[in-house]
């Protein structure tokens, strides 16, 4: 008896992850595209001016430190509120809900009183290499980033909330209204604010899904006295968890600063080159990566609760089949797809021929992290849900120094690919350790390492031709044949788990 439902659990299991993936990509292609929109406005209206250097710079640390905080505790958030929920007490979910909420805003709000009152301090922090013209600009921007972190601490805290209780549809269809309500604030205000239109279009933004993410999660929240809420014991175990996550995504800022400041010390530029790169990156593998971890983190936390070691081992196999599976061909075809892409997304208005040669430069960089970062992170996100986030900083903490010496290393010879290559030599390091302390830990070997060779065999005999040929035959007979080419490819690679997806629809469209 125990044994079927064991299956009938983990079948329940499958059919959850694979509907919420669904449900989220769908969601997730609409909002990229519409991301994507937003970029290309950004980029045709300032290019890579110094302004939008500083700019980025300056919405840095409210975003990255103000998302630290936020996310660290809402990774947690996730596990100890499945385990609520589990024992069907609304009143004490509602207190901590509510309670995690409270305590989060007024840390947000004492960082958004430092950006404001101590700018100097973050430019400097951030890009110690600037020009003083670059430097008081960023200053006088971030002097009014005050309520952001608030702003993003509670919109991540919601999506939590919403994503353990696997409402999926639900938040991937508020996170549509960020970009719905950001590419007209941008169009409209450019003319008037410039580079700042995009730090307005944030704010915006931001605001209306908070209005959204309050309105839906009204019920599950009341109000509560900070005093009482500290001595919680879920609240305190979310918080003392949660500081390993913050103290290890510090380290990440650091990392980020370290690049900040390479960066600042290259040509004009070279900050937004390394944004439009990863915004292209994250175009590509947000899909499919954010849509499979996101059902999958909710999933890995309810098998922590049941410490169900052989369910664990049986998701860790399946996600990461399928996301190398994924993975490794789009790598190549991406390398080799680099400059037509970011041609063709954003070279118009200001964003030059040259523009596009030196973001495609650190997109190649960073190609690498495309198929190895998403791995690193399914081993990270198991740590999480089962409470073991010292692990993540004990890898940030050796990340820092790797970091600095590879963009030591690299960056005279490649400027800014040399950022980005570091960045993928860095995580090389850290999915090995990673790897290897998993396995330690939980006795469990699931990557399929004869798939992943044939794979990486497959993708290199369809790159290298098509790379010798670049230049060499008519472009658009070469680009024609070398999507077609990858598109086969992928298709034989993947052809499982398309057909699964193409069920799927059919099923949900008959329901």
């Amino acid at each position: 008896m125990r044994k079927s439902e064991k299956i009938k659990r983990r079948l329940s299991s499958s059919q959850s992850i694979a509907a919420g993936t669904l449900s989220i990509m769908f969601f997730t292609v609409i909002s990229k595209g519409l991301g994507f929109v937003r970029e290309m406005v950004l980029a045709a209206n300032f290019g890579t001016s110094w302004r939008l250097d500083a700019l980025i710079v300056a919405m840095d640390p409210a975003l990255k430190i103000g998302g630290l905080l936020s996310s660290a505790i809402a990774s947690m958030m996730i596990p100890i509120f499945v385990n609520l929920r589990a024992r069907r007490d609304n009143q004490a979910l509602k207190e901590y809900t509510s309670g995690i909420i409270l305590i989060t805003a007024m840390l947000l709000m004492v960082f958004g009183g430092l950006l404001t009152f101590f700018p100097d301090f973050f430019v400097r922090l951030f890009a110690p290499r600037f020009n003083p013209e670059e430097t008081a600009y960023a200053i006088r921007k971030m002097r009014i980033m005050g309520l952001l972190p608030l702003l993003q601490g509670f919109n991540t805290l919601a999506s939590s909330v919403l994503k353990s209780e696997k409402k999926y549809m639900l938040y991937s269809s508020v996170q549509l209204l960020f970009n719905i309500i950001a590419i007209p604030t941008i169009i409209l205000f450019a003319p008037f604010f410039s580079e700042a239109s995009y730090l307005l279009a944030f704010i915006i933004g931001t605001f209306v899904m908070n209005l959204a993410f309050l309105y839906i999660i009204r019920g599950k929240i009341k109000p509560v006295g900070l005093l009482s809420q500290l001595k919680n014991p879920a609240i305190r175990e979310t918080l003392i968890l949660a500081l390993p996550l913050i103290m290890s995504g510090s380290l990440g800022i650091i990392n980020n600063i370290v690049d900040k400041a390479f960066a600042s010390s290259l040509a004009t530029g070279s900050i937004s080159s390394l944004r439009y790169a990863q915004t292209m990156k994250g175009m590509i593998t947000s899909v499919i990566v954010g849509s499979l971890m996101t059902t999958v983190f909710t999933e890995l936390s309810e098998t922590g609760g049941r410490k169900d070691r052989s369910a664990l081992e049986a998701r860790l196999r399946k996600s990461s089949t399928d996301l190398l599976n994924f993975l490794i061909p789009l790598t190549a075809w991406a390398v080799l797809m680099a400059r037509p892409l970011i041609a063709l997304f954003f070279e118009r208005g200001e964003f030059t021929d040259h523009s596009t040669t030196i973001v495609s430069a650190a997109f190649i960089g960073y190609s690498l992290t495309i198929v190895i970062a998403p791995v690193g992170q399914l081993i990270s996100k198991t740590f999480v849900a089962f409470k073991k986030t010292y692990l993540t900083f004990l890898i940030s903490l050796m990340s820092i120094g790797l970091n600095y010496l590879f963009n030591f290393l690299l960056i005279k010879r490649f400027n800014t690919m040399g950022i980005a290559i570091s960045t993928s030599l860095v995580s090389i390091v850290n999915i090995l350790i990673l790897y290897y302390l998993q396995r330690r830990i939980f006795h469990i070997d699931f990557l399929d390492k004869k798939g992943i060779f044939i794979n990486t065999v497959t993708a290199v005999i369809f790159f290298v031709p098509f790379y010798i040929l670049r230049g060499r035959m008519n472009y658009t007979v070469w680009l024609i044949t070398m999507n077609l080419c990858f598109l086969l490819i992928f298709y034989l690679m993947n052809r499982r788990i398309i057909k699964a997806i193409i069920l799927k629809i059919k099923n949900i469209k008959g329901m």
